[in-house]
């Protein structure tokens, strides 16, 4: 039998989502030599054939370490694929030729020996992207995670978590899925460095209607101030979080896409974005945006609906905010 064996029906733990990467490449740390797949285990990926071919007969997808977003044009086996890989990796960090664990629901045991006496510790693993290749059952995954490592800039040997990311191709049919060769660490994506034109230009007055509602609104939504209904346009359903987060919250700025009225003719719509401070119960804080939909009524704004992304201006308009990080 070749590398890839059969996959078995298991159920992987769910890892935390990651919301910040760092944009640094690949770096080798102390011990990479004794951790590395060896070249053995390579040559053993290149005659896998049979063994993928064998998987398949009855393959079935594991549950992945993360969850993964619907995306259009993916189908369902797609994105399957996608928390295959990601289990996938998961299970090749932390496997060691004396306990490969779960690596052996996706390559054959002849390779274990083959494998690091050592386990990469790895936290907060998480799926990047799913894309399937055209013309081809091929799925190509990224898969992200942060590594411990050893801090090769620093003459202390300090330990480090950089964010990892790795490449994983996955054989998809209605038969089932199989990995095809080992994870490959890749560069962390590119940052974009221009800016997105937004088109909230307009500052908002801190005594005006506007501002009043933005900040009723966002008192009741995040740190439970209030009913929320008696902020939102008739018909429209928005929950509160619960229970609230936040035990205090401070709107530090709001800018509108047109100037905002106190005596609004019914109808009339007003985007903003507001900048805010919010503190948790055990006095953590933090800073962050949100876009608001508000829409009037009787001479008064109401919220119509939280924007889950900010409006582009078609036109040259105001970057997106950097606010000051809360100490």
């Amino acid at each position: 039998m070749g590398l890839f064996g059969k996959p078995k029906s298991a159920t992987a733990e769910a890892a935390p989502a990651t919301v910040v990467a760092q944009g640094s490449g690949w770096t080798a740390g102390r011990g990479f030599g004794q951790k590395a797949v060896t070249g053995a285990l390579l040559a053993a990926v290149v005659c896998g054939p049979v063994g993928l071919a064998l998987g398949f007969m009855n393959g079935q997808p594991r549950p992945a370490a993360a969850q993964v977003q619907i995306a259009e044009g993916i189908s369902t086996h797609q994105q399957s694929a996608g928390e295959y890989g990601a289990a996938f990796v998961a299970a090749w960090l932390s496997a060691t030729r004396e306990a490969p664990g779960n690596l052996t629901d996706y390559i054959d045991k002849s390779a274990v020996g083959q494998l690091s006496p050592d386990p990469w510790v790895y936290r907060d693993l998480s799926l990047v992207s799913v894309e399937p290749i055209e013309d081809s059952t091929l799925v190509s995954v990224v898969v992200a995670a942060n590594i411990e490592e050893f801090d090769m800039a620093s003459e202390s040997g300090a330990m480090i978590w950089p964010r990892r990311y790795f490449a994983v191709t996955v054989n998809v049919t209605d038969a089932g899925m199989a990995v095809v060769g080992l994870p490959a660490p890749i560069a962390a994506p590119t940052r974009e460095t221009t800016p997105v034109k937004l088109p909230y230009k307009e500052q908002v007055d801190t005594t005006s209607a506007a501002r009043g509602t933005v900040e009723a609104f966002l008192g009741a939504y995040l740190a439970g101030s209030g009913d929320i209904d008696r902020y939102l346009t008739p018909g429209v359903e928005i929950s509160a979080i619960t229970p609230a987060p936040y035990m205090n919250l401070t709107v530090l700025d709001v800018t509108s896409d047109v100037e905002a009225s106190d005596t609004p003719a019914t109808g009339a719509v007003l985007h903003v974005l507001a900048v805010l401070e919010v503190t948790s119960a055990s006095g953590q804080q933090l800073t962050t945006t949100y876009t608001l939909t508000l829409t009037a009524r009787d001479g008064r704004w109401e919220t119509t609906s939280v924007d889950l992304t900010p409006l582009e201006s078609a036109a040259a308009g105001s970057a997106v905010p950097t606010p000051t990080p809360s100490r």
